[in-house]
């Protein structure tokens, strides 16, 4: 499964400094849900994101991430970026690390475990962790200077 995230109003070019996920499809962010599962807990622990959401929050709910037709607006793309930023001076925290390699590994466990579940076979798809603490915080730089790419384009939408 797979969630793609789409710039709302597509500028004829992206910054030289940033390089797409998908050449072919440059104001789309696709993820696996896993991947986005991660940048969700990786958000939460930011305190950009919320489990749950309540009302009158500031905090984003996390599962708008993952319902089409679901918008981020211009503003709520400005306070992911800015809470990516913070990799840009500093390494992931081992603690930080720690916990996105968790969330990851449960996050595969459910998924291998519902695909049993449905009596199919478990082949492929299923890895480990697959960040150091470098990969990780170019990850989390990357999805930072897509949403600051789109808090300048009219926000994001989930469309798939």
């Amino acid at each position: 499964m797979t969630i793609t995230l789409r710039i709302v109003e597509p500028p004829d070019s992206l910054p030289d400094w940033y390089p797409p996920l998908d050449p072919e499809h440059p104001v789309d962010y696709r993820l696996r849900y896993v991947e986005l599962d991660m940048l969700i807990e990786a958000m939460i622990l930011l305190g950009v994101v919320a489990e749950e959401p309540a009302d009158g929050s500031e905090l984003l709910a996390m599962d708008r991430f993952g319902e089409a037709g679901n918008q981020f607006d211009p503003d709520e793309c400005v306070r992911i970026s800015r809470s990516m930023r913070r990799f840009m001076q500093e390494e992931v925290p081992s603690e930080f690390f720690a916990t996105l390699q968790e969330r990851w590994n449960d996050t595969q466990a459910e998924l291998r475990q519902a695909v049993e579940a449905r009596g199919e076979l478990v082949v492929s798809g299923f890895e480990s962790f697959p960040h150091d603490g470098k990969s990780l915080r170019n990850a989390l730089l990357h999805w930072g200077a897509f949403t600051a790419i789109a808090a300048d384009n009219g926000g994001l939408e989930v469309v798939e």
